[in-house]
């Protein structure tokens, strides 16, 4: 017997849905209890103020700062999304 149009549709969907789940269980978060905070003086355009005069982004020093919490062992590693879902 041949499946229907609309159960191979569904079917698709639903392996679609499965592997769309599990890409995003899978990516790598900083752990949610870890609040990083970063302070610049920043120029006219927003952006921060690098001390030996390199461009700069937020998110460059966000993530720069997160790594030396991480390196003094005061913040845990990031790890796949779905462990904070277990707790």
């Amino acid at each position: 017997m041949k499946p229907r149009p609309l159960a191979r549709i569904l079917s698709a969907c639903c392996v679609l849905a499965v592997a769309a789940f599990g890409w995003y269980a899978t990516q790598s978060v900083r752990p949610p209890d870890c609040e990083v905070t970063v302070a610049a003086f920043a120029g006219a355009d927003g952006q921060p103020l690098s001390e030996n005069g390199e461009a700069v982004t937020w998110e460059e020093l966000d993530e720069r700062a997160y790594q030396d919490l991480v390196d003094s062992g005061r913040c845990e590693p990031p790890s796949a999304r779905w462990h904070h879902w277990l707790g």
